[in-house]
């Protein structure tokens, strides 16, 4: 393990944008604007507003005056406190990629981390674009070497545990960490991991802080790293503490490094075009394909049937009705309810008035969700269900979906991203300062510096 953990921190060093081809460049800033979106459209989020005055109150601008922005706040403040706001508003709204072969939020960790620590040392585009490869492609393998399934089953949030590592490869790039350096970040990075979903059974609002965490912690890594303080390098796989055994039920080691350079987890890449868990959006496609295609109508339907993979039972096939918006959000009934209804789901329908909806709530308690050997075999390369729906008048419906909208499979057009990001960027700017961010996040490479998102 040593030494596949040193050949990740070689690569960290060694990479050069220029490595990339077009369409894996493109890939790259195409995740950086989905991101940052997201993070842009909850700027106004009270929850998050409030936390980031408290910490600000409480922490100076840092090592000789040193600032970085805390997006769309209306300040510049200390890069600690910009760390954990930004990753928090990267997700806070359920609209952040997902890498399925790790199970994880990789942007919502990776892009705050390269964005905050290159604004706040005045690093370039091309720079930051290149951590943000590198943070991406150790993330995701450092994901996909333990068996992702039983982590979930666990109770561990994937994204908390294995984002340290993708928040410390970034800001190892853009500090410029030494090898030896790099490998003990890493170290220290594992030993911050963190995240349990026991948030999820009491509607709690701290899934949010997984990502930021992660970020604060992988990047403290690197300076505590660079500072003089050594990680281990078998943090991953030591008999006694290490993450893998800890986290997960088996582990592969050598898919750290099966591959390295020859492509890049940057191009697998999952958008999301619904604000809910993604576990949940296979079974709205499933929805609103029926409502289209076999012009369905909400009030003929007598039950739902969704089949699944297990885990997706188990985090969002639960039996009781959502209390909050926020439990809605991992709810396959509620969101499949509200496809069928609404004929659309956005952030509109995670309120009150829709969970209080007579419509919604009778066709969500008519929806059963379960296991079928088929979804768990292909989980997590591949993320489906099928969908039977029962009419009234005893005909049935089945859609199966093998491969959700805004997968790798069937990705969304570079106008569906556009458009996402600008109705998300309008809660936080005009549409002329939207529009030459989004000329500017699809060109980052040229760009001295970035923009002041404060």
């Amino acid at each position: 393990m040593a030494e596949e953990l040193r050949e990740l921190a070689r690569f960290v060093r060694a990479f050069r944008l220029e490595d990339l081809s077009e369409a894996e460049l493109t890939a790259a800033r195409f995740c950086v604007l989905d991101n940052m979106g997201a993070a842009l459209g909850a700027v106004t989020s009270p929850e998050i507003r409030s936390i980031g005055e408290t910490w600000n109150a409480w922490g100076g601008l840092g090592i000789n005056g040193r600032s970085a922005a805390a997006w769309g706040q209306g300040y510049r403040t200390s890069l600690p406190n910009a760390l954990l706001v930004n990753g928090m508003l990267s997700h806070d709204l359920e609209l952040d990629d997902v890498h399925t072969g790790s199970k994880s939020h990789v942007g919502a960790v990776v892009v705050p981390a390269a964005w905050t620590i290159a604004d706040a040392i005045g690093a370039s585009g091309h720079d930051f674009l290149e951590a943000v490869v590198v943070g991406y492609e150790v993330m995701g393998r450092v994901g996909m070497g333990m068996d992702v399934a039983s982590n979930r089953k666990r109770g561990w949030h994937a994204t908390g545990v294995i984002g340290t590592f993708g928040a410390a490869a970034a800001a190892a790039k853009l500090l410029g960490l030494t090898e030896e350096e790099t490998v003990s970040a890493f170290g220290m990075a594992g030993t911050q991991s963190s995240g349990l979903w026991a948030f999820l059974a009491e509607g709690a609002t701290c899934k949010k802080l997984h990502p930021a965490r992660a970020v604060t912690n992988g990047v403290s890594a690197c300076l505590l790293a660079k500072s003089g303080m050594t990680g281990p390098v078998h943090i991953l796989d030591a008999e006694d503490g290490g993450l893998y055994p800890a986290v997960s039920d088996s582990f592969d080691v050598s898919r750290l490094t099966a591959g390295l350079g020859k492509g890049y987890e940057i191009t697998k890449i999952d958008k999301k075009p619904y604000p809910c868990c993604r576990t949940t959006h296979h079974a709205i496609d499933a929805a609103l394909h029926l409502r289209e295609e076999k012009s369905l109508q909400p009030e003929d339907i007598a039950s739902v049937l969704v089949e699944t993979y297990d885990v997706g039972v188990l985090q969002c096939g639960f039996e009781k009705y959502p209390e909050s918006p926020v439990e809605a959000k991992f709810s396959i009934k509620f969101t499949c309810a509200a496809a069928f209804v609404r004929g659309r789901v956005s952030l509109g329908e995670f309120c009150r008035a829709m969970l209080d909806d007579p419509m919604v709530r009778r066709i969500a308690d008519a929806t059963k969700v379960v296991s079928d050997p088929l979804f768990t075999q292909r989980y997590p390369k591949r993320w489906g269900s099928r969908m039977t729906v029962t009419l009234k008048d005893g005909r049935k419906l089945t859609c199966q979906v093998d491969d959700m909208s805004g997968s790798v499979a069937v990705p969304l057009s570079p106008k569906q991203e556009t458009d996402k990001f600008l109705g998300l960027a309008a809660a936080a700017m005009d549409d002329q300062r939207a529009a030459a961010l989004l000329d500017a996040v699809l060109h980052l490479e040229t760009l001295e510096c970035l923009p002041d998102l404060a």
